[in-house]
């Protein structure tokens, strides 16, 4: 192993074709790797030691109710409802 690499580990995940695709393409999307976009949701969902405040516990409670949500049919539809 490279003495620049000594504080790193590889990891493999095998998952479903048609899921791994959706995420290149989110990643594409956002301009970053897909390395990238993982580590990313991994330190800010899993490993984070943030907690909601109180205006976003309010919206997880109004998401669960159903309240203003957005619904739609795939990752295509979600970026032409974000205008893009």
């Amino acid at each position: 192993m490279s003495a620049q690499h000594q504080d790193h580990a590889r990891m493999t995940i095998d998952m479903p074709f048609e899921e791994h695709k959706r995420l290149k393409a989110m990643a594409a999307f956002m301009g970053v790797s897909l390395k990238d976009l993982v580590l990313s949701c991994l330190r800010d969902h899993l490993l984070s030691e943030n907690r909601p405040n109180k205006e976003t516990l309010k919206a997880f409670k109004e998401t669960d109710q159903g309240k203003d949500l957005v619904q739609c049919d795939d990752f295509d539809d979600f970026r032409k409802k974000l205008g893009y």
